[in-house]
């Protein structure tokens, strides 16, 4: 508790700094209140995705595109969905290509990643964020936001390959594969589920997979007797 409250003072203080755009104040307050004890089927969350030209933000790679759903009583919300394509501040390597599909074509005459990454955290707000190894994209976030506003990301953020090693070692405590390896992939928990998964390695279609997979693991979690976000937190948080 001491460590958050410390954090969170040093933000606050960084946001004072720096010029941004209210709504990332907003998101910060919102995030700064959040009641920890509440059910997370009473938490509204966003599960989110992103796609790249690369895998190496320090090295020059830079967001292609951000999808997101909302997760609201336990079930994904169809309502509340963000889907854009960024402007490209590089070319985009071939290889890229061709796991997303996302040609120059397509992210000509684009907004910029200022412009689109505002536009997200007014749709987020103090939501917390769920993604799948979402290391990945928490990389691409900070580092835009840091370039292009001077601040990292405020909302905390649920990882669902977390949650899943979790709920391996419910299921069954006697087996170490999952625990043992460090990539849980979201293909095997979509076919776990039988969840299908046409739209791969696009944004809001690995976006809305893993908030189906997400909606399943709140399920079981309940059933296991957690029901509470500083549970889920504790589960599957990684910030």
């Amino acid at each position: 508790m001491l460590f958050t409250y410390l954090k969170q003072k040093a933000y606050e203080k960084k946001l004072r700094s720096v010029d941004i755009p209210d709504v990332f104040r907003h998101c910060f307050e919102q995030v700064k209140n959040l009641d920890l004890k509440k059910s997370i089927k009473d938490v509204e969350f966003i599960v989110f995705d992103t796609e790249a030209t690369g895998l190496r933000p320090k090295e020059g790679d830079v967001l292609l595109s951000i999808g997101a759903i909302g997760v609201s009583n336990g079930r994904v919300d169809l309502s509340k969905s963000f889907y854009e394509l960024v402007k490209p501040e590089r070319n985009i390597p071939h290889h890229s290509v061709v796991v997303h599909n996302l040609t120059p074509s397509k992210l000509k005459g684009l907004p910029p990643v200022s412009d689109v990454l505002a536009r997200f955290f007014e749709f987020c707000k103090g939501d917390i964020l769920v993604g799948h190894h979402t290391f990945f994209d928490i990389r691409f976030l900070d580092l835009a936001l840091k370039e292009n506003f001077g601040i990292t990301l405020a909302n905390r953020v649920l990882d669902t390959a977390m949650i899943a090693r979790c709920i391996q070692r419910i299921e069954d405590p006697g087996k170490v594969a999952m625990e043992e390896t460090r990539t849980v992939h979201l293909d095997g928990l979509a076919k776990r589920f039988n969840i299908k998964m046409p739209d791969r390695h696009d944004a809001y279609g690995d976006a809305f997979a893993t908030a189906l997979i997400f909606q399943r693991q709140i399920s079981l979690l309940y059933k296991e007797g957690i029901s509470l976000l500083k549970d889920l937190l504790r589960i599957g948080g990684v910030r």
